[in-house]
């Protein structure tokens, strides 16, 4: 119906109790929790919607949850210290930050494909998608560099040098540009992907972390682990028109596909903050787990 909020689920992973919370978008109520690894950190929704992966740190796993179920169905052995995961249309690629690798597995998280060498202590790992075979970025916090993988070949295409302490990485959704925020020297550097180099670095607040973009392509959302802030970006002028106070410690933000609301988690809050996009103000904070790390959301 117009007019009509849609219902989301929002995932959100607790590395400090295992356990993934399930929020209501409607009541924003947690409504269940699943049991998980050992320290599960990053999260993420397929492409088709049917499953949830999280990476476990501790165990060195991969685990895939049904969404109908809401339930554990498979868990998988991956590289040392994983701490990303992102998918492609075919794949699941976790980055291994002990051992500076990307494991490749099936849609099915069942079967290891493949282990690509990257760069040190890889941080965040995220798949563009265009006409071609998609490119996986992987950024790699310790060599200050981005890694940009062919999906097809499995070889490394290219690598740039980034800001200092890479470790979110956002695209529009267009692909032309990618937002890569740079921990420790609280910037965020600007990707034209056509051109493969840095057109712009944007000043954001302390400790960068997560990004992600809203639906209609128009701001980025940038967490500021350091100062308890959120950076809003006007994509079309690349700069911070607006700052958000959120909960202790945000970490990485998750939009839900209408365009209404970004939720932030706060890994030193044990709580996820609701923004109204429009009105660009906290109006929830919600009480999760243990040291929440990692977040998804999804309409149903």
């Amino acid at each position: 119906m117009r007019g009509k909020t849609p219902l989301h689920l929002v995932y959100v992973s607790n590395s400090g109790d295992d356990r993934i919370s399930i929020i209501n978008t409607k009541t924003r109520k947690v409504i269940k929790t699943i049991k998980t690894g050992d320290k599960p950190w990053e999260i993420t929704v397929g492409p088709n919607g049917k499953f949830v992966y999280v990476v476990n740190m501790n165990d060195n796993t991969l685990q895939v949850i049904d969404r109908k179920k809401n339930k554990v169905i498979r868990t998988t052995k991956v590289g040392k210290l994983p701490t990303d995961v992102s998918t492609s249309k075919k794949f699941v690629y976790v980055t291994n930050a002990a051992d500076d690798t990307v494991s490749v597995l099936d849609l099915k998280g069942k079967k290891l494909l493949a282990t690509i060498k990257v760069g040190d202590n890889p941080s965040g790992v995220n798949v563009l998608h265009g006409k071609g075979p998609s490119q996986v970025y992987v950024v790699n916090f310790n060599s200050n560099t981005l890694t940009i993988i062919d999906e097809k070949t499995r070889k490394v295409i290219k690598t740039i040098k980034t800001g200092k302490g890479p470790d979110q990485i956002a695209f529009t959704n267009d692909g032309k540009v990618a937002y890569i925020t740079n921990r420790l020297d609280n910037t965020v550097s600007v990707i034209h992907t056509k051109k493969r180099k840095i057109v712009k670095t944007i000043k954001v607040g302390n400790e960068p972390i997560g990004a992600a973009v809203t639906p209609d392509n128009k701001l980025a959302y940038v967490t500021n682990f350091g100062d308890d802030t959120v950076s809003v970006i006007d994509i079309k002028k690349n700069k911070v028109i607006k700052t958000i106070t959120v909960g202790d410690g945000p970490v990485l933000v998750a939009i839900t596909k209408e365009n209404k609301f970004a939720y932030i988690i706060n890994n030193l809050g044990d709580t996820v903050s609701v923004i109204n996009i429009k009105r660009q103000k906290v109006i929830d904070t919600i009480k999760v787990g243990d040291a929440p790390a990692g977040i998804a959301v999804f309409p149903i």
